[in-house]
């Protein structure tokens, strides 16, 4: 059949991409070199928000989260997508896991799926720099091991640091 989207099985199925094929893609929706046509092919629907890949590299260069896709690569829910592991490191120097991170095959290319693209800028950056796309998606955070995710009351990054009202010392006469 000459429908490139057919889902009815008589498509082939593209081959298993490797781990580093796909960190080859995360590197790209994060380079600031990349052309934004060239980031835009990382990501599902990256074409209509092109603002996610300046969140993502931006969340990169400032938290210094780095991703990385490891071994296995696995099938996913249909023959079009793979699921992964990617360890990403945050600012703070944790290493989180996320399982299950899903990329689909699109347009003759593996691109991070939309969901997975926003959890991972959800758990790397600020509320207020979560662009619009995300705000309804996203597998939100990241489950962390005791239950509730305890980083979620720190406070923001020079919300507390200003040091308290010193007295001011009348200049001598």
């Amino acid at each position: 059949s000459s429908e490139s989207a057919s889902a009815d099985g008589d498509s082939a199925a593209p081959a298993l991409p490797s781990a580093a094929d796909l960190n080859a893609i995360l590197a790209k929706a994060t380079d600031p070199e990349a052309s934004q046509e060239e980031k835009t092919a990382t990501v599902e629907g990256g074409e209509s928000a092109p603002e996610i890949f300046d969140t993502m590299a931006r969340s990169k260069e400032e938290s210094g989260a780095e991703f990385a896709v490891v071994d296995p690569v696995l099938p996913g829910y249909d023959p079009q997508s793979v699921l992964t592991t990617v360890n990403f490191s945050t600012a703070d120097g944790q290493e989180q896991t996320a399982d299950q991170v899903e990329f689909i095959y699109q347009d003759g290319t593996w691109k991070l799926s939309k969901t997975w693209a926003c959890t991972l800028i959800q758990n790397t950056v600020p509320p207020e720099q979560v662009p619009e796309m995300c705000a309804d998606t996203g597998a939100g955070a990241l489950p962390a091991d005791d239950g509730d995710a305890a980083q979620g009351d720190a406070p923001a990054a020079g919300a507390e640091q200003a040091p308290a009202e010193a007295p001011v010392e009348a200049p001598a006469e």
